[in-house]
């Protein structure tokens, strides 16, 4: 396993275990409708692979869908780094929230392959953001300080 930032600050930090809170978490908020999309944190295929059954049972207690991602929509909301080679599972009460992301990933291909990538990006960043269910102001300020 990976060394997380929070390994340094918590003594017998278990990266499993915080995995599995976050998108146990993530999984009762989608579930519940407070948020249309959820993420978990990004993990490696490995990690993944030993944790893609609890994930699933957490999916299936709150009803929720999944996709799970080996190539996250880069945006300008987000450090690339912080999913670059990562497993992101997403999580979603209504799959077409899923398809609407799967749209926005065939967009930014498409804008790229078009060489149309530089007008469409805070577009598409917008797009996921909202996915997210974060507010205008949360994405305005995305937009300027990307997380992670």
């Amino acid at each position: 396993m990976e060394d997380h930032w929070l390994s340094k600050h918590v003594k017998g930090f278990d990266l499993d275990s915080y995995h599995l809170g976050m998108t146990y978490a993530f999984a009762e908020i989608v579930g519940s409708g407070v948020k249309p999309l959820a993420l978990s944190p990004p993990m490696t295929r490995e990690e993944y692979d030993r944790l893609k059954e609890p994930i699933r049972l957490m999916a299936d207690e709150y009803n929720v869908h999944l996709l799970v991602d080996e190539d996250f929509l880069t945006t300008k909301l987000f450090n690339p780094a912080f999913t670059e080679g990562k497993v992101v599972v997403h999580m979603a009460k209504d799959a077409n929230t899923l398809d609407r992301y799967k749209d926005l990933k065939e967009m930014k291909t498409m804008k790229r392959r078009d060489g149309k990538l530089g007008e469409a990006e805070e577009e598409i960043a917008v797009g996921l953001g909202l996915l997210l269910g974060y507010d205008k102001g949360t994405i305005a300020d995305l937009l300027k300080n990307p997380r992670f």
